[in-house]
């Protein structure tokens, strides 16, 4: 008889039927209504599941303990952080994950926003959406200018001066955190003739040096950095790891992206070095108010591109986090370790 999966994650058609060939699968919650169950919700939904499949329900510790058939939990997120792993383990029930699903998506992202800032690219399309630097009217649209020297707007208001920016090649890049995402930006950096050091006290010299990366301290980063992007975890060593101090070392023409843990930055710092001119702008993804408050400050700075936590968003995530949860869930099915297991030691206790 199959398994009951009860899965409110976001998996792809195929991925899903590759499920139901093993699995008994019940659907509903965000990946299938677009709206999150609440923890009160969920428990009456997945009163008979065996295996519990969830992307962003958030899965508490009163719902693991009151689930009486669940065996398996699976959260298709990079870190599990909306599942209580001790009530978990204290169940010896198995938590699969899906740590690199958004690496290479995530890296991309990154690399746009360093153009987005370098370039002024999102600035200088808001300014035309706004109106400035356009020409009158026109009637006719069918006529161009064959000339051969077409320009925009070389005298006076010019968008040409106002938006000069600097090219990526040459310049150096410095990664806080240099795991799975922060090793691919820096892979493709380099890729832009830059220079890329980083700091990362858990990364070996030999894995820094077999990135061709130069591992420095965050001191030497922030002074000899002219792109300075985050990629380290949240936790207490890099909560407000960027204050006043850490702003004041770097070149007032650096910008900062950041597409990581907006806790990882002294807001107040952050606001401050960008309406003060101490760093050139910022590229930020995560935001330590999440939708951004209508009023924020960041909403009036100009040297600041915002994107409303998108570095993840793209189709090819979505496959990659249905593939890896549910090979793993055929592993455990089969009887074999699964390979993304957030707490292994369920096995070390008579799993």
């Amino acid at each position: 008889m199959k398994p009951t999966a009860f899965v409110t994650s976001d998996l792809s058609p195929a991925q899903l039927d590759r499920l139901t060939q093993r699995c008994q699968v019940i659907q509903g919650g965000w990946g299938y209504t677009g709206t999150r169950l609440t923890p009160e919700e969920l428990l009456p939904a997945a009163v008979e599941a065996e295996i519990l499949l969830i992307g962003y329900e958030s899965l508490p510790g009163r719902v693991i303990q009151a689930l009486p058939r669940l065996r398996l939990i699976g959260c298709t997120r990079s870190t599990p952080v909306n599942v209580d792993l001790a009530a978990a383990t204290a169940r010896r029930i198995p938590v699969l994950h899906t740590p690199g699903r958004n690496t290479q998506t995530a890296a991309e992202f990154t690399l746009g926003l360093m153009l987005a800032g370098a370039h002024h690219i999102a600035r200088a399309h808001y300014a035309l959406r706004r109106g400035r630097y356009l020409g009158a009217p026109a009637s006719d649209f069918s006529v161009a200018d064959h000339s051969g020297d077409v320009t925009w707007n070389l005298d006076g208001e010019s968008p040409f001066k106002d938006f000069q920016g600097v090219e990526l090649a040459g310049h150096c890049l410095g990664i806080i955190g240099l795991g799975r995402i922060g090793s691919r930006v820096a892979q493709l950096a380099q890729a832009f003739d830059m220079r890329v050091i980083s700091y990362s006290p858990h990364t070996s010299l030999s894995e820094a040096e077999a990135l061709h990366v130069q591992l420095v301290d965050l001191d030497t980063l922030l002074q000899e950095a002219d792109f300075v992007s985050i990629h380290a975890n949240m936790t207490s060593e890099t909560w407000n790891m960027l204050e006043e101090r850490e702003f004041n070392l770097m070149k007032p023409s650096a910008y900062l992206i950041n597409i990581s843990r907006a806790a990882i930055i002294d807001q107040a710092a952050l606001i401050a070095a960008l309406q003060q001119g101490r760093i050139a702008g910022a590229a930020l993804d995560v935001f330590w108010f999440e939708p951004l408050p209508a009023n924020h400050p960041l909403l009036s700075l100009e040297n600041v591109t915002i994107t409303p936590h998108l570095a993840g968003a793209t189709r090819e995530v979505k496959e990659h986090h249905s593939r890896m949860i549910v090979d793993d869930v055929f592993a455990w099915l089969d009887g074999r370790r699964p390979t993304r297991v957030a707490n292994p030691e369920v096995w070390d206790l008579d799993q």
